[in-house]
């Protein structure tokens, strides 16, 4: 029964450092959509005629793939 304590914080800590992990990464998705977001409306600014939605989609697309 010793062990039982000891194998659930061990698993109790396997969990926390993957959901915090995973909190980081949602973290820096939200962070790419809202700068694709600012980018895109500066865009439609500049250029009323352009579509919001395919600037946004372009903008996205830049933030996804900068770290490549």
């Amino acid at each position: 029964m010793s062990e039982e304590p000891n194998t659930n914080r061990d698993h109790l800590r396997k969990i926390s450092n993957s959901d915090t992990r995973g909190t980081e990464n949602n973290l820096d998705e939200i962070g790419d959509k809202i700068k694709a977001g600012i980018n895109a409306m500066k865009k439609k600014i500049e250029k009323p005629h352009k579509n919001l939605q395919t600037e946004y989609f372009r903008e996205k697309f830049k933030e996804d793939t900068k770290d490549y």
